[in-house]
């Protein structure tokens, strides 16, 4: 008697395939939300304000939520939890890039600056400031994950 291969139990998923088939799910709900930020925006006639910045908190705790959910599961995939930082770091201010290049290419007065600096403070620390200081926690974040060839937690 043989045993067929449909005859068996279908292996569940492990924690760690489960976390890593959330990446691409993530990614597209933080393009989505990235893509609301900027409708935000827009709608405040392209000035970077107080308001329109508070919904980058909301991005910011569902990355911390998705880390806190999958976190230690993605440690287990290699590089898991790096490209979680690296898709967020380059979805969120790749949206500020464009949109201020949008702006800038249009000659927008919501974005031209004081005479001091050539784009507004807003978007100057919008575009410059969150795309650089992000820029080194995530290059710090993949010379670590290097260092560790790409798992960030023991694996099971």
């Amino acid at each position: 008697m043989t045993i067929s291969s449909a005859s068996l139990p279908a292996e569940r998923p492990s924690r760690t395939d489960r976390a890593h088939a959330t990446l691409f799910p993530y990614a597209l709900a933080v393009l989505i939300a990235t893509a609301a930020v900027h409708l935000i925006i827009v709608l405040a006639n392209n000035r970077i304000t107080l308001l329109t910045t508070l919904p980058l908190l909301v991005i910011a705790l569902g990355y911390a939520v998705y880390l806190m959910t999958y976190g230690r599961a993605l440690g287990r995939v290699r590089y898991g939890r790096l490209v979680a930082h690296a898709l967020t770091y380059a979805i969120v201010n790749t949206g500020y890039l464009l949109h201020a290049y949008v702006l800038i290419a249009s000659a927008s007065p919501a974005i031209q600056g004081d005479g001091h600096l050539a784009l507004n403070a807003g978007w100057f620390g919008a575009t410059f400031g969150m795309a650089g200081f992000w820029g080194i926690g995530l290059i710090s974040h993949g010379l670590a994950a290097l260092r560790e060839r790409g798992f960030e937690a023991r694996r099971a």
